[in-house]
């Protein structure tokens, strides 16, 4: 189990402060939150110590996120600090950036929050391993808070590509988490009601990591949703034919599992294009595999994609997960029988993709983007 995040909190309106406590909560950050409103509260609490996070307005009637931030880098320079505010523009940001923040998120986008306070614990581990090397990089200081601007802004963009809430599928939970290497990456997921008691479910990882990855899986996604009306071949067969020359005009493929769950007959249609981390656990703890298997998109060769289909019953899981799960801890040597094992007396679609994710216990940056979506049966 991940330890519990101390955060602090500068904030002066309530209701605010609860919002982001409640975003938090929901989105499975562990977390205590201790909220102040002023300068004497903000400073004793640093100094009580245990802090691992702050979290701040950008505005406040008598003490403001910038004093705040010159304090904490003062005094604990590398201590996270993310600016949660309800407005923030460009030049303002670049500022606060320069000035030592590690991001910002905006009050009517909270969706970011999580992400955000994920990958600045992510960079305070890197930064504490690399603090020797901080100072050749001080020359192109400006370009990277520059840079990093444009990569927040991304990173904002595709946050909300994501599914913002969960599906509400009738005997059928929901939960998935996308954990990008960098602060953008390749992985997604996706789900969308597609007609009565048909939901097409999504899950895909293009070659690399970073901003072209970034680029190519809002093409891909894209695609896939303007076709999900039919039924999982004939969608990768349109899809596939309007994304081969892009795909291969950048020398690039995209793994992919792409199925539609009938909930009112229990029933699952798909296809694997060339992804196979999918199984399925029945209720009784047998793993079953999913087959047929075809090639990834963009590689040349696939005249047309084969569609299998599993029953999901009262009890079973549905597993996918990117490689990145796996190659985070090689050495772990995970597979679905092992991972299926970590679902035992779980009793959430949500339990389960906390267990999976928190399964490699990886310390710093991850290797690869990392994703996992669960389904799981309940009736």
């Amino acid at each position: 189990m991940k330890p519990h995040l101390q955060i602090l909190h500068l904030e002066d309106d309530p209701t605010d402060a609860e919002l982001v406590e409640a975003t938090l909560a929901r989105e499975g950050v562990a977390c205590n939150v201790r909220v102040v409103a002023t300068r004497g509260e903000f400073v004793a609490a640093l100094e009580q110590g245990g802090i691992d996070l702050v979290l701040a307005d950008f505005s406040l009637p008598d003490f403001d996120g910038m004093r705040g931030l010159a304090i904490v880098r003062e005094r604990y320079p590398d201590l996270p600090f993310v600016f949660v505010s309800g407005r923030l523009g460009e030049e303002a940001a670049i500022e606060s950036l320069r000035n030592g923040a590690t991001d910002y998120v905006l009050k009517n986008r909270l969706s970011r929050l999580a992400p955000a306070v994920e990958r600045a614990m992510a960079e305070a581990r890197e930064r504490a391993e690399l603090k020797k090397a901080e100072e050749g990089l001080r020359e192109s200081e400006l370009r990277r808070y520059q840079m990093q601007v444009e990569l927040a802004c991304a990173a904002d963009v595709q946050a909300r590509l994501l599914p913002r809430s969960y599906p509400q599928i009738p005997g059928f939970e929901v939960a998935a988490r996308c954990l990008p290497a960098k602060q953008v990456g390749g992985d997604f997921y996706d789900w969308q009601e597609v007609g009565p008691s048909l939901w097409s479910l999504t899950l895909g990882d293009v070659m690399g990591k970073g901003m072209a990855a970034a680029m190519l899986m809002a093409t891909v996604r894209a695609s896939l949703r303007a076709v999900a009306h039919n039924r999982p071949a004939e969608a990768l067969r349109l899809a596939g034919k309007a994304l081969l020359p892009d795909l291969e005009n950048s020398e690039s493929f995209v793994t992919l599992f792409h199925a539609e769950l009938n909930a009112a007959e229990h029933q699952l249609a798909f296809v694997d294009c060339g992804h196979g981390l999918v199984f399925v656990r029945r209720a009784n703890g047998a793993v079953k595999g999913l087959a047929p298997r075809g090639l990834p998109l963009g590689v040349p060769g696939q005249k047309r994609y084969r569609e299998g289909s599993v029953d999901i019953a009262a009890g079973d899981t549905l597993v996918l997960y990117s490689d990145g799960l796996i190659d985070a801890r090689p050495e772990l040597a995970l597979n679905n029988h092992l991972l299926a094992r970590q679902l035992r007396g779980a009793s959430s679609a949500r339990e389960m993709l906390e267990r999976l994710i928190e399964l490699p216990g990886i310390e710093g940056a991850l290797p690869d983007d990392m994703t996992v979506l669960v389904v799981h049966c309940t009736a």
